[in-house]
């Protein structure tokens, strides 16, 4: 690897980058205006979010980075973005928790420790991520929703008004096997994770890199974006301590650091700890699976209520009750054919029993009719002479 050219990529993706930021943060602010206004209170009485609920889900939105990734990500069509993070937004009100401890297959350097473009250091061994059973895999959602706080504390901490928007990931292929990979975490990496954290990638450097993965990565790099492919990188040793400085690396990756499980790693500090244990106090255990975790169960925080209970006010149309407030009940959507539903059930309760009785009457009489016109003929056709005809 050049690691000049490296260095000069790296540093015009992050000043374009950075020249985007500033110049949609209007249009970030305008999505962040509709999303409480619009679209998050309509989650809450849809689905009668508690209010810790809804702090979580209000505290997201007004992330301004994390709404930029996502317009970024959708090429700054706001109809795409709004759609996308409404439905990221009910993904992670039903399907994403907060365990006590994060996943141990993420490792991020502590600040100030940095790249030269101020951004994360994540550390990954790759080995362990294709090869993990489910529960790692639960926790690696914690470990990349615990990054994003951590992006968002650096940037509320931030004295000289930089944003940081991405974080590096130092990826270490040693120990990987091709043979053992998994390839439905792959799959549930590409369709469930990535969608979810957009944009947050600013580059990929992947240590202890030999011949035997060039036939994989040949393949790979045509499956994915021609962006994407540009933030991966090849480096030695000697080309990231150059990139990254001694005073930015473990020991055991040729810096002057301690060795990385001696860092501290602010993915699983005291702080993020407390953070946790506040917001996983409406959360219960995911209840145990043998498939890949596309998503980790919670207690559901409402209960719907049948269009025509008695116990539901809006009579004729969906409703939700909380568990913890069940006397707050929200009315669901108002659709026509729910009336015209309605009206159809509410017009037989009044009119359906005398109909019933008014058919088998008219059954009754028609049986009647016909058995009497058979009595009648087979009188007359006694009485009357042979060779005669009925009238």
């Amino acid at each position: 690897m050049n690691n000049r050219i490296a260095r000069s990529v790296l540093e015009g993706n992050h000043k374009r980058l950075v020249a985007q930021y500033k110049a949609n943060l209007s249009d970030v602010c305008a999505l962040q205006s509709i999303l409480n206004d619009e679209i998050l209170s309509h989650v809450v009485q849809e689905l009668a979010l508690s209010d810790a609920d809804h702090a979580w889900a209000k505290e997201w939105i007004s992330d301004t980075a994390t709404i930029f990734r996502f317009l970024r990500h959708h090429r700054f069509i706001r109809s795409f973005t709004l759609k996308a993070i409404h439905t990221t937004l009910i993904w992670r009100l039903n399907a994403l928790r907060f365990f006590a401890l994060p996943s141990p297959l993420l490792h991020c350097l502590p600040p100030p420790i940095c790249d030269p473009l101020g951004r994360p250091l994540v550390f990954l061994q790759l080995s362990d991520l294709l090869t993990c059973e489910q529960s790692t895999m639960n926790g690696l959602l914690i470990s990349l929703e615990r990054l994003c706080i951590h992006l968002r504390s650096l940037n509320n901490e931030s004295t000289n008004r930089k944003t940081t928007l991405q974080c590096v990931f130092v990826v270490d292929l040693e120990g990987l096997s091709i043979q053992s990979v998994n390839l439905k975490i792959l799959t549930w990496l590409m369709k469930e994770v990535v969608p979810r954290y957009p944009g947050m990638l600013g580059a990929v450097f992947c240590l202890n890199y030999s011949w035997t993965y060039a036939a994989t990565w040949s393949i790979v790099k045509c499956l994915l974006p021609k962006s994407a492919v540009a933030k991966v990188f090849f480096p030695s040793r000697e080309e990231l301590l150059q990139y990254c400085s001694a005073s930015a690396l473990p020991s055991n990756y040729g810096g002057a650091l301690s060795p990385l499980h001696l860092i501290e790693d602010p993915l699983n500090s005291d702080e993020q700890k407390s953070c946790a244990s506040v917001i996983s106090r409406e959360w219960c255990m995911p209840a145990p699976s043998t498939g890949l975790p596309g998503t980790l169960h919670r207690q559901p925080s409402s209960v719907s209520i049948p269009p025509r209970s008695s116990l539901n006010p809006f009579f004729g149309y969906p409703a939700v009750a909380s568990i913890s407030r069940p006397h707050m009940v929200h009315q669901g959507r108002r659709r026509k054919r729910d009336l015209l539903l309605t009206l159809s059930v509410l017009w037989w309760r009044r009119w359906g029993t005398r109909i019933i009785i008014m058919l088998c009457f008219l059954i009754v009489v028609g049986l009647k009719r016909k058995r009497v016109r058979r009595v009648a003929r087979w009188i007359l056709g006694v009485a009357l002479p042979s060779g005669s005809t009925l009238p």
